[in-house]
């Protein structure tokens, strides 16, 4: 494996079905627990080089206890980051498609793909950032770790498989803490392992 992309530990929003998007949200203490397990599966498992995170709360906490036990430090890279939802960071998910439907890309395809909330950004501008950073760390020598979010998970499978942004976004999943594996050609070999839990 080049790059394991790990999606990050649960955190208090995800268990109360808010939109993070760029919210300073930490961990909670199960997303921490599962920080933890998966610190010591990858390195059991591989012969971690780098550990490399998107720089939001979350992302960060997820990443210390594996480079703490490979023995690296965590950097970062701000296009890990998860979509800057803009003024809909915080609402509920539970009912926000009814709210704004213009956004539902089930309903509205790639127009929704297309739109950017108010001082947040589209889907195209997240999978462009994306892809850019998963081909730096390709880039890197050794086994790479890279602790990133759901939706930059699910356009990198997607964009492997040759799916749409919105089939991508609407098929994929990543559970929290699974990995997705990459090899040195850009090829996802594993997605959403959830037996590093």
């Amino acid at each position: 494996m080049h790059t394991l992309f790990v999606r990050h530990g649960t955190t208090e929003w995800n268990e109360a079905g808010r939109i993070q998007g760029w919210a300073p949200v930490g961990l909670s203490a199960r997303g921490r627990e599962e920080a933890a397990r998966v610190a010591d599966a990858l390195v059991e498992r591989h012969a971690v080089d780098t550990v490399v995170a998107s720089d939001l709360a979350r992302t960060v906490e997820t990443a210390e206890p594996i480079a703490a036990a490979a023995g690296v430090e965590v950097e970062t890279d701000p296009r890990l980051r998860e979509r800057d939802f803009g003024v809909f960071q915080g609402l509920s998910s539970g009912d926000f498609f009814e709210r704004f439907p213009d956004f539902d890309l089930l309903e509205s395809g790639r127009d929704a793909a297309e739109r950017a909330p108010e001082s947040g950004e589209s889907w195209l501008a997240v999978r462009e950032r994306v892809l850019e950073a998963a081909a730096d760390l390709r880039a890197r020598d050794g086994t790479v770790v890279a602790v990133t979010h759901v939706n930059p998970i699910r356009l990198l499978v997607g964009d492997h498989r040759d799916l749409s942004v919105v089939r991508s976004l609407t098929e994929l999943s990543a559970d929290n803490c699974s990995v997705t594996a990459v090899d040195d050609e850009g090829d996802v070999v594993r997605a959403d392992d959830r037996s590093y839990k």
